[in-house]
């Protein structure tokens, strides 16, 4: 026949934890302070005290557990800015990773890299030259024109200011075109520079 003694015993040892996790969550007290300093305790602390952090304790008053405060405005605002610089930042470390790789693809030493340079450069600097000799032909042009003799006719003296206006117009564009062509060299340049400090990090590592 079993032993029912000691299927007793055993049943008991199982149950115990079981028993003992009820024993002390029915005995769990929330307890919280208000914002006079005044401690609350039962069911309704967390309504009473709004906001404030909760403490759970025992029977005994030692503390089993915590509930923070909700997060203020403030706070949840922080954390979203903080969040999104955090990608911002992991989005812009990626895309280096990615421009590094690419480097190291396109350019097997750094010699490459100065060829392109001199080379792109070569090209851009021949176009300034070419457009800064036609704007010189441009403004040639409209010191001749304005050094003719005014018509005496209405009209053929509005023709001419018409041709000059026009002339200056071209000046005008002409200069603004040789200006970002200047602007795209310079970043060009810089472009490369930092291609070059890239790959010699690279390749030191």
């Amino acid at each position: 026949m079993p032993n029912l003694k000691l299927q007793f015993a055993g049943l008991v040892l199982f149950l115990s934890p079981a028993v003992l996790f009820f024993s002390v969550s029915a005995h769990a007290i929330s307890k919280c302070q208000d914002a006079d300093g005044k401690w609350h305790y039962g069911d309704n602390a967390a309504s009473i005290c709004g906001d404030a952090r909760i403490t759970i304790i025992d029977d005994r008053g030692r503390k089993i557990d915590e509930v923070p405060p909700p997060m203020t405005v403030e706070e949840f605002n922080a954390l979203e800015a903080e969040e999104k610089r955090k990608a911002a930042e992991e989005r812009e470390n990626a895309k280096r990773e990615l421009e590094k790789r690419r480097i190291l693809a396109i350019y097997p030493r750094e010699e490459s890299i100065i060829r392109a340079r001199d080379e792109r450069l070569k090209g851009m600097d021949n176009n300034i030259r070419v457009q800064e000799a036609l704007l010189d032909d441009m403004r040639l042009d409209m010191k001749v024109l304005e050094s003719k003799k005014v018509p005496e006719d209405p009209k053929a003296r509005a023709k001419r200011e018409s041709q000059i206006n026009s002339q200056q117009e071209s000046i005008d564009a002409y200069y603004q075109a040789i200006t970002r062509l200047r602007r795209e060299r310079e970043q060009t340049s810089e472009k490369y520079e930092r291609i070059l400090s890239e790959f010699r990090e690279l390749t030191a590592e």
